[in-house]
């Protein structure tokens, strides 16, 4: 019990930020998903390229694809409790890339066409409910690859100068499962390859504009000023 309530006093910081990037998430992609069906904004047909008709349907990635947020999440508050600088740039990072996302959704909004698949298995069934649960939409970029990119990069960023090390059998797993994630987009029929490619060139330019202008330090410092404001009032 100890162990828990110290954790959690480890990473409360990060609950206000948690909840501010779901917000982003949730208008971002739902908010357009709830404008395509109100006919508010139109799709065009999705602009293939050959390799997409190259890669196969495999029915197991689908197990992947449902991780993405679950260990998301994990990692989230792991780098929180390990690395608070580098947990504010991936939140900045995450928050503008969604919001990037939202606005490319709003404006140039494109529908997938799924294939017919045959019903075999139930693993197949599963990927026909994540097929039906949301329309066709919200192709370009992958909001399931700019979550994968970000655990790839927590990871590969959590012990430069934080306060614990994170450790390596999980940001082994983490890393493995995150390049999983993103080749399930593509392998379950959910997204298109140049899907991958736009989250790549949205998230990591955008991290790397986060790091260079030090915004983690920036939030350090303004989380630190109020902490002195508030210390100085009692």
């Amino acid at each position: 019990m100890k162990k828990i309530k110290k954790f959690y006093s480890e990473v409360s910081y990060a609950i206000l930020p948690f909840i501010i990037f779901v917000l982003t998430l949730v208008i971002s992609y739902f908010g357009n998903q709830l404008l395509y069906n109100s006919g508010a904004i139109k799709a065009s047909d999705y602009p293939l390229i050959d390799l997409d008709g190259e890669i196969p349907y495999i029915s197991w990635f689908v197990y992947f694809y449902f991780l993405t947020f679950p260990l998301g999440i994990i990692t989230f508050f792991y780098l929180a409790y390990t690395n608070k600088k580098a947990l504010y740039n991936m939140f900045v990072t995450l928050v503008i890339s969604f919001a990037i996302s939202g606005i490319i959704y709003l404006f140039a909004q494109t529908v997938f066409t799924k294939p017919d698949i045959e019903i075999k298995t139930f693993t197949d069934r599963l990927v026909k409910w994540t097929w039906g649960s949301t329309n066709p939409v919200n192709c370009f970029p992958s909001q399931h690859c700019f979550m994968a990119f970000a655990m790839i990069i927590g990871c590969l960023t959590a012990d430069n100068g934080g306060k614990r090390k994170m450790n390596k059998i999980f940001k082994l797993f983490t890393i493995f499962c995150a390049v999983m994630i993103i080749c399930s987009t593509v392998f379950i029929k959910q997204h298109f390859f140049l899907d991958i490619f736009a989250s790549f060139d949205i998230i990591f330019p955008i991290y790397a504009l986060c790091y260079t202008f030090g915004v983690g330090d920036k939030l350090l410092k303004w989380e630190k000023s109020i902490k002195e404001r508030r210390a100085k009032k009692k």
